[in-house]
């Protein structure tokens, strides 16, 4: 035989859990490049941003849009790594255990009712369980000061929570949300970007004792142009008592 066998063949396992999941094909996709990249003992990889754009032939923003759905579903998570003080590229751990399909001897024509895809989950030590961290958020949501944004507020808080903790996050937000000086509404930051940007460890607004718009009550002569209109038997701008008026 003169027929050489090739042995170079690599391949990637996606996990049937992960097919039944809400996620989009680019998510999917994505695990898949993640797990060719993972080491077999930590499953931990860390492939450039670049580096996985090139692999799935799209921009960054997708491959952004489809590492937030993996990270809000449990099947990754990812740590930010800094050296020297300068940002490298990410660490994801890519997740084997999930939700466990039951598979259905009965052919599925002749099934009264579907059967529910999820039976089992298993925690893993390093990712808190999807429906934990909804949870969690709801609870952040309750109490943020304003509503904007809910969808990616909830990717930016998985984000948050994969790499701070739930605890930091809450009390944070407590904190922020029960600050005496917050400004009006429309000053407060979104939801997201304040996630994002880790605003937990600001320091609290500072006191304000008058509101910089508002002209002092005491100015000498202000209510002249009152007085004017009173002598004038035009009141609608007197005060009960004010310059004799009932």
């Amino acid at each position: 035989m003169t027929d050489k066998l090739d042995t170079d063949v690599r391949f990637s396992i996606i996990p049937e859990w992960l097919l039944d999941m809400d996620v989009s094909d680019k998510a999917v996709r994505l695990y898949a490049v993640l797990a060719r990249y993972a080491d077999n003992d930590t499953q931990n990889a860390f492939p450039g941003r670049t580096l996985l754009a090139r692999r799935l032939k799209c921009s960054l923003k997708s491959i952004d849009r489809a590492s937030e759905e993996l990270i809000a579903h449990g099947a990754v998570s990812r740590k930010q790594r800094v050296k020297d003080g300068k940002y490298q590229s990410s660490i994801y751990t890519v997740h084997r255990a999930g939700p466990r399909v039951t598979h259905d001897a009965t052919p599925r024509h002749t099934r009264r009712d579907p059967a529910s895809p999820v039976t089992h989950i298993t925690r893993t030590t390093e990712l808190e369980l999807p429906n934990d961290i909804f949870r969690h958020f709801d609870e952040f949501w309750n109490t943020y000061p304003r509503k904007l944004g809910k969808g990616e507020a909830r990717q930016a808080f998985a984000r948050a929570v994969n790499i701070y903790g739930h605890e930091v996050i809450i009390d944070g937000v407590n904190k922020f949300a029960s600050d005496p000086n917050l400004p009006a509404k429309q000053f407060i930051p979104r939801p997201a970007t304040w996630l994002n940007q880790e605003r937990w460890h600001d320091e609290p607004y500072p006191a304000v004792d008058k509101k910089p718009w508002e002209r002092p009550a005491e100015v000498p002569g202000h209510r002249d142009w009152v007085k004017a209109l009173h002598n004038l038997d035009e009141h609608y701008e007197c005060k009960p008592g004010e310059f004799g008026c009932k």
